[in-house]
């Protein structure tokens, strides 16, 4: 750092403190380099004047060093920029007025004078600063041009006299052009970043309303998916629906990363753990990129564990990480014949556990330039994996494989890509047991939790018909009564006639919304003491569309597309 950028970082130290709005900050930097400026000036006259036994001059230096000093800790402190700017003018105005009639100011120093204009309008602004230049110059022209009116210890020559004139007037018209100047460049910047916040404003909400459009209906195949899941089909049509699962699921991060969601629905779900075979998970998966079009594709697997392990785990999620891992990998790979290699070995193993190292690689990636960059820059390992995985779009994968506990090593040349990623999982036979043994020895606690919520009252508020049927049937081995409204204005009439233990809103809806509708319930409510529990179910699902609801008076929050296991939990938390 070099010492004008310390300089800056000194004097912008208190700019925590200041207003952001104008240009109050470029100020604030300005009055504490001239307060520093001028305390040390300060300093060395009174230093000067001690040493010279000027006792008069010393005690007038010290003074106005001491209210500078003041003014500076002061506005250190609380930022107060309009007032200490106007005493530090006033101070310096003062000090230079009583140096022409101590006599301290020679006939080359009135010179130095002409420069008030320039401080005086940067730190007060154009109309306070002109004022102030025109009356500092009015009292210093009275001074040197008048010296039969007013004795002076020296007079000033006349071409002394006339250039401090000329330099002053130049000063002043020079400053005032700049105002003028960086006041048009600051509105024109101003108009331009008024239309970029516009512009993001109009991307926003298209993104709202695209992202609203994809979720209503994807959330309508993730509850049916999981239904049919969950019914009793063969095995074979069931890893078919586990990869329709999984896709979903995919789309369903895909649109999250779009609407920038901090929080993935998805990811914070139940697992649906389940005893599966590792070995005919993958190869089921691979099959989908194997068609009659294929003859130039190759998975080439090593399954050096047991094939007929069978783990207790989740699935779908295998499904999702080699679905998007392979058709990444076949995006960023070269034209012609095609091989992705596959490698599956247990890591390490114990009685109930067993580590199983996944290794997918490949020889045919396309030559990426940012590649060699990647490799010179980043130094750590963990740099190198995370650069690696954003360039190649592999947040998604990433995200799901620690969702489950997983550990990811990326390795990446021109010539080569390698993808490892280690997952912990239970032994399915031990698994199978200590299931069974749950369902002993708990019948009547899961009981109890479901007659809780069968016995509920739920008002569902949803304006579109498809939506309606696939909650209802979701909802339909949970609770035993639900009514439907279609728009706000008929909740608000149902709930006037009928006394609903959790009520279910969307949130956009004709007649009224689901914002509106709350808040009218609340007030209600606010008469006859009471509280109904809201859960918003929405497709809005941008940064803020949560935070909206809250304050209107929900009390909580779930975005399109959702794990019915999900919308049940977060009911008989409300109904608890």
């Amino acid at each position: 750092m070099n010492i004008i950028d310390r300089i800056i970082n000194i004097c912008s130290g208190n700019i925590d403190k200041i207003d952001t709005k104008n240009n109050d900050i470029h100020k604030a930097t300005l009055l504490n380099y001239y307060s520093l400026i001028s305390m040390v000036l300060l300093f060395i006259f009174s230093v000067i004047n001690f040493i010279q036994d000027r006792p008069e001059f010393y005690i007038v230096t010290s003074f106005v060093l001491l209210a500078t000093f003041i003014n500076h800790l002061l506005f250190r402190k609380n930022g107060n920029l309009s007032l200490s700017s106007q005493v530090f003018s006033f101070l310096l105005g003062i000090f230079l007025i009583w140096s022409i009639y101590s006599g301290i100011t020679s006939e080359q120093g009135i010179y130095i004078y002409s420069f008030f204009s320039i401080i005086a309008i940067l730190l007060l602004g154009k109309r306070y600063g002109n004022i102030a230049s025109f009356s500092f110059f009015t009292i210093v022209l009275i001074s040197i041009f008048l010296p039969n009116f007013v004795e002076l210890p020296f007079k000033y020559s006349l071409i002394n006299q006339i250039l401090f004139v000329l330099l002053y007037i130049a000063f002043y018209i020079f400053i005032n052009v700049y105002e003028n100047i960086a006041e048009t460049k600051t509105a024109e910047l101003n108009i331009e970043i008024q239309k970029e916040k516009n512009k993001t404003t109009a991307k926003e909400e298209f993104i709202s309303k695209i992202s609203h459009q994809i979720r209503t209906p994807l959330n309508n195949i993730v509850v049916v998916t999981n239904l049919v899941n969950n019914a009793d089909i063969d095995n074979k049509l069931k890893d078919l629906i586990d990869t329709i699962q999984a896709s979903t699921n995919n789309l369903v991060n895909v649109v999250n990363n779009i609407t920038e969601l901090s929080n993935v629905d998805l990811l914070q779900s139940k697992d649906y753990n389940q005893n599966f075979n590792l070995d005919s998970t993958i190869r089921n998966t691979i099959n989908l990129f194997l068609n009659n079009d294929s003859n130039n594709l190759n998975f080439p697997v090593n399954f050096s564990a047991d094939k007929s392990l069978m783990l207790y785990g989740d699935p779908v999620k295998i499904k999702q990480v080699f679905l998007s891992l392979i058709e990444n990998i076949l995006k960023n790979s070269k034209n012609g014949e095609k091989t992705i290699a596959i490698e599956v070995k247990k890591f390490s193993e114990s009685n109930d556990w067993v580590e199983i190292l996944f290794n997918i690689n490949t020889k045919d990636l396309l030559n990426i330039s940012e590649i060699t960059k990647i490799r010179n820059t980043e130094k750590t390992r963990k740099g190198k994996n995370e650069s690696f995985i954003k360039l190649l779009e592999l947040t998604i994968v990433q995200q799901i494989i620690e969702s489950i506990g997983g550990l990811i090593e990326v390795e990446l040349t021109p010539d080569k890509f390698d993808f490892k990623f280690i997952i912990k999982f239970k032994k399915g036979e031990k698994i199978i047991e200590e299931k069974k043994l749950q369902e002993i020895d708990l019948p009547e606690l899961e009981t109890a939790e479901k007659i809780n919520l069968k016995d509920a009252n739920i008002l569902l508020v949803e304006d579109n018909l498809i939506n309606q049927k696939i909650v209802l049937l979701s909802l339909k081995k949970a609770v035993k009564s639900v009514d439907v409204a279609n728009n706000g204005k008929e909740a608000l009439d149902k709930f006037g006639s009928v006394k609903y233990d959790i009520i279910l809103m969307d949130i956009q809806m004709p007649i009224m919304n689901g914002i509106v509708t709350t808040k009218k319930i609340r007030s209600i409510e606010n008469s006859t003491n009471s509280h109904t529990p809201i859960i918003a179910i929405t497709a809005n699902a941008l940064l803020g569309d949560k935070e909206e609801c809250i304050a209107a008076g929900m009390d909580d929050y779930i975005s399109k597309p959702f794990q019915i296991d999900t919308l049940i939990t977060k009911m008989e938390q409300q109904l608890s």
